[in-house]
């Protein structure tokens, strides 16, 4: 029975969610309203209401009508299953109310009509709400015209009439109880796929900018660049990585690095410090950016040490695995937030340039870093002195090799 049930109920709700929702809907009202109408015929049997045959043929008729809205719907015919239900009920609500009069409180049921209206119409067919509303309102009004003015075509006792009116209030403020229910467990969902959604764009979005640029972003619809006076920029690049995704499995290769780079970004994650970009084979990351950070000079390096540990393990397993070099500058520059679709954190200025040569300039397994990094960090780390080294379009840099 319940898996009878069930099928009715979601008979055709294999659209997207949004239409599924109504369509839902739709069939559930079906289903209620034919529940609801089938115990008037014995009702009216058991108070020895004189009804004629055919008035009772006519309920049947409305039962059959609602069973073709979930048939519609289960066929895909979803527009003329809704307004197959509107005219099956405008017809069913008009003609209980003039056979039976204002007494039994039939009208009642307009109550349900009105807000059921808003629970089967979805955005794509609202253009069907007003009429609906308009046409309802008309109805209702009419009813009131015919009941004050015309005498009711089943004649029933003031005691019949008052306990059909029970009844049908009993039916009335369930349908609507249900509904507001309804209403209610729906909004809940929504509200909850809603923060699931919000937490899962945010976590997007904090994968591509750090969090206070996006909190920034998501705050005012924009990020303005912030110049920074001490940034440490780090650069590091495979060597021999061109030559080999020639001759390697391009699948193979895709998943080393990406292994790689996943490691780095927990190493830098540890520190502080903030992924900015990949390029190929190339990694880029920087310490002070987009929040100042006192010793990101000596974070950086520490970071670097870490990465080319990790590299070294993986090379030890095998030997024929890449080897890294790292550029590390410290120095002013410009960051922030280029593009409208697809958004990139990203610095710019000298500082960016410098550390690039440096990684260019350096060696496999070495931190090759500027004077300007070195004055930051021998306190804490052995530096060898390289000399200055002349490098494209910087001319000559003084180069130090962390130990």
């Amino acid at each position: 029975m319940f898996s009878l049930l069930k099928s009715l109920i979601y008979a055709g709700a294999d659209l997207d969610a949004h239409r599924r929702r109504y369509i839902v809907n739709a069939n559930v009202f079906a289903v209620i309203v034919i529940v609801i109408t089938m115990p008037y015929p014995f009702v009216y049997m058991y108070l020895h209401v004189d009804v004629d045959p055919l008035i009772l043929a006519g309920s049947l008729i409305f039962l059959g009508a609602y069973a073709i809205v979930i048939l519609f719907n289960y066929l895909r015919l979803h527009t003329l299953s809704k307004l197959l239900f509107f005219a099956t009920a405008v017809c069913q609500l008009f003609s209980i109310c003039v056979i039976f009069g204002k007494g039994t409180g039939l009208e009642q049921f307009f109550y349900a009509a009105f807000v059921g209206v808003f629970f089967v119409v979805d955005r794509y067919q609202r253009i069907l709400i007003i009429p609906a509303l308009l046409i309802l309102t008309a109805e209702y009004l009419l009813i009131q015209y015919i009941n004050a003015y015309i005498d009711p075509i089943v004649k029933v006792s003031e005691e019949t009439a008052r306990i059909i009116s029970y009844i049908t209030s009993g039916a009335v403020f369930s349908l609507l109880a249900a509904q507001c229910l309804y209403f209610y467990w729906s909004n809940q969902k929504a509200e909850q796929e809603l923060e699931t959604a919000r937490q899962q764009s945010d976590k997007l979005l904090l994968n591509i900018l750090p969090e206070p640029i996006a909190d920034e972003l998501k705050r005012t619809g924009y990020v303005e660049p912030v110049e920074h006076d001490s940034v440490t920029v780090v650069f590091t690049d495979f060597v021999g990585f061109t030559a080999s995704s020639e001759t390697r499995n391009p699948s193979e290769l895709l998943r080393e690095l990406d292994d790689c780079f996943s490691a780095f970004d927990a190493i830098i994650e540890r520190h502080g410090l903030e992924k900015l970009k990949t390029i190929g084979d190339a990694y880029m990351f920087a310490g002070g950016v987009p929040t100042n950070l006192e010793d990101n000079a000596q974070q950086c390096v520490q970071a670097a040490k870490e990465i080319i540990a990790f590299v070294e393990t993986r090379r030890s397993h095998n030997p024929r695995f890449w080897q890294i070099r790292v550029g590390v500058h410290t120095g002013r520059l410009v960051a922030g937030v280029i593009g409208r679709k697809k958004f990139i954190y990203d610095v710019w200025g000298d500082t960016v340039n410098t550390a690039s040569r440096l990684e260019a300039a350096g060696e496999p397994g070495r931190i090759n870093t500027s004077l300007e990094t070195y004055d930051l960090i021998k306190n804490r780390y052995a530096c060898d002195f390289r000399g200055e080294i002349q490098v494209k379009g910087k001319g000559s840099l003084p180069m130090y090799f962390v130990q």
